[in-house]
């Protein structure tokens, strides 16, 4: 089923300094040192001090920003649902190829150059769960183009300036955690009563307009990570069927305050 409509853009992310494509230094290495000279000088309590100093600001400049995925990572669980109505259910699963990023020569060479150019200086999103490894253990999804829901597809044209997702003529990149932020528009809409997009005829000064009303999956702004009334919620789940190969299963679903907190999960 096709998307009818699509939202605006998720807020954009914020920038991270450190590139994709460049290995995480270990804390022991990006942390200075200090100076034959000012260990061997100054007193006991002024080295001791400086040191302290030292690994406070060390500590601080190396913090990061939580990955985007991680932070759109379903936080809620079974007992979380209980009290709430499940409609609108509709679960998709795509083949992707994944590569780390010590795998990207000589697999991706042909693409390695513009993937570094698109993701420099971009926070990098997270794998699955969005839980950031650094360094060459990394991973990115390679698929077609035309294998991408066609709402991710709708969206990916309608949001140009977006970070995530790398489109190299017939083919898209994307890390695992790229998927969380909108992880409704890669489920088709159920075909339950209500869950699709639509057209709604109405009346402007006796003149007949048609506007398009959002499906329940194309409406980001009722997506949440936690559960609550009137919330999409959603889950991804993965598989490795060969080496650089995984299968990818997308699952989401309205909740909604039943009569009496009435449970149909």
């Amino acid at each position: 089923m096709r998307f009818l409509a699509l939202l605006p853009l998720l807020a954009a992310t914020t920038l991270a300094t450190e590139a994709l494509f460049e290995a995480t230094e270990s804390a022991s290495e990006a942390a200075p040192t200090l100076s034959t000279e000012a260990t061997t000088t100054g007193d006991s309590s002024a080295s001791s001090s400086s040191s302290s100093s030292l690994s406070a600001a060390t500590a601080s400049s190396t913090e990061e920003p939580t990955p985007v995925g991680q932070l759109w990572t379903a936080q809620w669980s079974d007992a979380d649902l209980k009290s709430l109505t499940k409609k609108c259910t509709g679960s998709t699963t795509h083949k992707a190829e994944i590569y780390t990023l010590k795998e990207m020569y000589p697999r991706l060479k042909q693409w390695a150059a513009e993937l570094k150019v698109f993701y420099h200086k971009q926070l990098y999103p997270g794998s699955w769960e969005g839980v950031d490894v650094h360094g060459d253990g990394r991973e990115l999804l390679k698929m077609p183009l035309e294998e991408l829901p066609f709402a991710v597809r709708e969206w990916l044209k309608k949001t140009p300036k977006q970070r995530h997702f790398s489109v190299q003529d017939d083919v898209v990149f994307f890390a695992p955690g790229a998927i969380y932020p909108i992880l409704p528009l890669f489920v088709d809409e159920s075909d339950d009563k209500g869950c699709d997009g639509k057209l709604v005829p109405f009346h402007i000064a006796n003149k007949p307009f048609l506007i398009v009303v959002a499906g329940v999956f194309e409406d980001l702004d009722s997506y949440s990570p936690t559960a609550k009334d009137g919330a999409v919620l959603g889950k991804v789940s993965h598989k490795k069927t060969k080496k650089n190969e995984v299968e990818i299963t997308v699952e989401a679903f309205q909740v909604t305050k039943g009569a009496g907190g009435r449970d149909e999960l």
